[in-house]
């Protein structure tokens, strides 16, 4: 690593690890710059110019109380950007807070925001907190309401999302992860080695990843009456994406992730909302898998869903998980990949109690062994082969 990248690791790791409130101290406070979050005032050019000397000077900035703003930018020559919210609102009235900057030709802009409620009364159409390019940092205790994204992290890199809740609705997003694409339908920049973890989200989507995503790690996130849990696009070159100990209720889907290669779902659980499934809901679609596995997971709530209520496919493996109840048909619909000579799709371990079983489609490679189900009309009784192709 070249002394650069040690001073930007080394920076960061400051940032993420000294208590904030200490840095505060000798930071700055909006109200030396004519604020007055009363929820009354428009407090945007006030709030502007405080970040604006908060980040030349490099230094923590604090507010308190509920400021009425429009659109907030960190400008793109911050040295850093530090706000403590302690436990503030900023109502939007418009927009969000944006950290945006070119890479690579910018320098890594090191950022922190924590301790902060975000409203927007431009209900489900902006975006609270956007970041883009060159920013890295961390997202910590954030409440977020009424927002069509509640944290978007696009192009960039080595951030985390954490401890933090979110309201969304319909289609909108508690995280958006996306690279971008050029004309030509190819990635022109990656958003890479991001995190999700400790998040709850109530209806929505909780992680939407679109194209050019490679290494996100999700754990502990929580999907309340929503969409779906995480949605992964069948975007161009997404693959890395690692999900563990989460819970995910979604009405289109627990976890959706055709074709994102490398994925692994380990200790998850996948239900229904209490509004119900649509058709073709699974807890967990993983079609067209190169790599990657299914493992100590489990799907509820399987007998008012339109079964099969997990679909595999391609070489992962599926081990060691459980269905329980699905009203009619198979609890698997298994799809290997269709040559001979293609890695198989590892299947062992499951059980699918009062189902008609595992749904093979085509002739392609299946290993594996001791996986039983219980047939609907008799729990008692096991089974446990394949069905032919």
């Amino acid at each position: 690593m070249t002394q650069i990248g040690v001073a930007i690791g080394v920076a960061i790791g400051l940032l993420m690890t000294v208590p904030i409130a200490a840095r505060a101290e000798i930071g700055l406070d909006v109200t030396q710059f004519g604020a007055r979050c009363d929820d009354k005032s428009d407090d945007t050019k006030s709030i502007q110019d405080a970040i604006d000397a908060a980040t030349v000077k490099g230094v923590a900035l604090s507010l308190s109380g509920i400021c009425r703003v429009k659109t907030l930018r960190v400008p793109v020559t911050a040295k850093t950007f530090l706000m403590d919210g302690n436990n503030a609102t900023l109502r939007f009235l418009d927009g969000g807070l944006v950290l945006s900057a070119p890479q690579p030709s910018t320098a890594v802009i090191p950022y922190v925001i924590r301790n902060l409620k975000l409203r927007s009364v431009n209900a489900y159409a902006d975006t609270a907190i956007s970041v883009r390019g060159a920013f890295k940092g961390l997202v910590e205790n954030v409440n977020i309401d009424r927002f069509k994204n509640g944290v978007e992290l696009i192009a960039t890199s080595d951030n985390i999302v954490r401890g933090s809740f979110f309201d969304s609705f319909g289609d909108s997003n508690a995280v958006l992860i996306s690279g971008t694409m050029s004309g030509s339908q190819t990635v022109s920049a990656y958003a890479s080695n991001n995190t999700v973890t400790d998040v709850t989200d109530i209806h929505g989507t909780g992680v939407f990843i679109g194209p050019g995503v490679q290494g996100t790690k999700i754990r502990n996130l929580r999907v309340l009456e929503g969409w779906y849990g995480i949605y992964a696009v069948d975007g161009k070159d997404d693959e890395d994406l690692s999900v563990s100990d989460s819970y995910l209720e979604g009405k289109r889907a627990g976890l959706f992730a055709d074709g994102v290669d490398l994925t692994r779902v380990v200790n998850c659980s996948a239900d229904l909302p209490s509004s119900g499934a649509d058709p073709g809901w699974a807890g967990f679609h993983m079609d067209r898998m190169y790599g990657g596995i299914l493992a100590n997971s489990s799907v509820w709530g399987a007998a008012a869903a339109h079964s099969p209520v997990i679909v595999a496919g391609g070489n992962i493996n599926v081990i060691g998980n459980q269905v329980t109840g699905p009203a009619q048909g198979p609890c698997m619909k298994l799809i290997p990949f269709p040559k001979p000579d293609d890695s198989p799709l590892l299947v062992s371990n499951n059980t699918c109690w009062a189902s008609g079983g595992y749904e093979v489609s085509g002739r392609g490679p299946i290993a594996g062994s001791h996986n039983l189900w219980s047939r609907p009309d008799d729990h008692h009784l096991m089974a446990r082969d394949f069905p032919n192709p």
